[in-house]
């Protein structure tokens, strides 16, 4: 028990920080609630006690915390910041936005709401607002090396691969040893010599980093030296969704070309097809790849609900990759709006143009053998069919993979896959003894 009379508040709370700053989670947490039993409305201990309960995820504890805080004291730009933390980690995102705006409101040079904003319309797909706060954090902190890696991811997103380029360099810059940005810049490597050298690196940093061992491995088994590679399938690393991805691609009976990022690959691809046939893009999202695709086809048609995942998809909930409803206005381009299972036979019984290119890119096993088994009437060939999660993930046999190989085997056809990258996990394939007709 402490004693009231004789408690000094001021030094109490430093000697609480001191815990706090070692990670001595359990006394800090003890001190703040000695703390709050003589001033209930200490705000910073508030604040510090839910920043403990949302470190060990007790978020609803945390939530109690922050808003007690803000009742105190709602002038301080942390507090929004901290709470904004919390409905962003329970996946309210649009809560997890207004408060962080509230934040900035109170503090416009605070780099951390603003940091945190990007974070959000990246995972909500709206770059070009994530590109405004990363470059905002830019201004109030020039040093910050994961934000310039994570402009650098949106910069790659939307195909400005010099741009990317260079804020990974940045972020490298600051910080030799960001494993994160050597990782993502390996995504844009030239060819493998130069991918190599960038995860060599990584590996210099980090052995223990498993996946850029792994990526090694394969890519000097690409180039004939299997010895890594080997050592690695008879490890306990054997296992790993990158070995089992990297084993199918060299149990082909042809190696098919290799990219590194997904805008080579596309260029690649359209260079395969036919320009004057339309492309068809299954799971549209916010359409940075449509309109990537529609410069040089003019015309195509694109599915999906725009409210995003229909099921669950492994540890995606329902909901996620939504474009809240809004369907793309790209000239050239026919939308579907709505689930696979009920746009895609009333869109099929006309007769449809046979396809240059299909993006499938709807991730769900259901969502693809769907769109594969009623697009089967535009493929030929000469169709390029690209899937984008079809290996790398962890259960990535249970999707796109099973998806396209079930369709095979039904139909009675077989498929060449003609490339592949490990970085974007995109693998492009042509099906083979098609007949259009067969039913």
């Amino acid at each position: 028990m402490f004693d009231k009379e004789n408690f000094n508040i001021q030094e109490t709370f430093k000697l609480a920080i001191k815990k706090h700053l070692n990670k001595n989670f359990k006394e800090a947490k003890k001190i703040y609630s000695e703390i709050l039993k003589v001033k209930p409305d200490h705000a910073n201990a508030l604040n510090n006690l839910g920043e403990i309960f949302r470190i060990e995820g007790e978020t609803k504890k945390a939530q109690i915390c922050y808003e007690k805080a803000i009742n105190v004291n709602p002038n301080s730009a942390s507090f929004y910041n901290n709470l904004g933390l919390v409905y962003k980690s329970n996946k309210d995102k649009i809560k997890a936005i207004d408060l962080f705006i509230k934040s900035i409101k109170i503090d416009p040079n605070f780099a951390n709401p603003n940091y945190n904003l990007g974070l959000i319309y990246k995972e909500l797909g709206d770059y070009k607002n994530a590109k405004v706060f990363y470059e905002k954090v830019i201004k109030i902190n020039s040093n910050h090396a994961d934000t310039y890696n994570n402009l650098a991811i949106i910069n790659e997103e939307l195909g400005e691969t010099q741009n990317a380029k260079k804020n990974y360099n940045k972020a490298i810059e600051i910080n030799p040893k960001h494993i994160n940005a050597l990782w993502n810049s390996h995504i844009l490597a030239f060819d493998i010599d130069e991918a190599l050298s960038i995860l060599r690196k990584i590996n210099e940093i980090d052995k223990q980093k498993i996946e850029s061992r792994i990526m090694i491995g394969a890519l000097e088994g690409y180039k004939g030296n299997f010895e890594l590679y080997n050592n690695l399938l008879n490890s306990e690393h054997s296992d790993h969704p990158y070995m089992r991805s990297i084993k199918w691609i060299f149990s082909l009976s042809k190696l098919p070309k290799i990219f590194f990022n997904r805008w080579s690959f596309f260029d690649e691809m359209i260079s395969l097809s036919d320009n004057s046939k339309p492309f068809y893009e299954f799971g549209v999202w916010n359409g940075v790849s449509f309109k990537y695709l529609i410069k040089t086809f003019k015309k195509g048609f694109g599915f999906d609900t725009f409210t995003g995942i229909p099921e669950t998809w492994h540890n995606e909930p329902v909901g996620n990759y939504s474009n809240f409803g809004v369907v793309p206005n790209i000239e050239g381009g026919e939308f579907i709006v709505g689930k696979f299972e009920d746009t895609l036979p009333n869109f099929f019984l006309e007769k449809r143009p046979i396809a240059s290119l299909i993006n499938f890119d709807a991730d769900l096993y259901s969502s693809t053998i769907c769109a594969l088994n009623f697009s089967k009437e535009v493929i030929d060939e000469k169709t390029i069919l690209i899937f984008d999660e079809f290996i790398m993930n962890n259960n990535w046999e249970k999707d796109e993979y099973k998806a396209l190989n079930e369709f095979c085997n039904n139909f009675g056809f077989n498929y060449e896959v003609v490339a592949f990258s490990l970085s974007t996990k995109q693998v492009a394939v042509k099906i083979k003894k098609i007949n259009i007709n067969q039913s």
